[in-house]
């Protein structure tokens, strides 16, 4: 196992408030972007940021 996955890292609980709170606002604005977006490579773009922004969510919610 290399040393960054041995590398845990911890935050308070305003912390993790704070990751939440702009994660969901992020999650709140992708949509609106993804659908004014002009090319394709850009929208596939947003997608998958709007999908790890989602997966992050799931994590810190838990």
């Amino acid at each position: 196992m290399g040393a960054a996955a041995q590398m845990v890292p911890v935050f308070s609980r305003e912390e993790l408030d704070l990751l939440v709170e702009l994660l969901e606002r992020e999650r709140a604005d992708l949509p609106a972007q993804i659908h004014r977006c002009r090319t394709c490579e850009m929208r596939d773009q947003l997608k998958r940021r709007l999908e790890v922004v989602n997966q992050l969510l799931q994590r810190l919610s838990r």
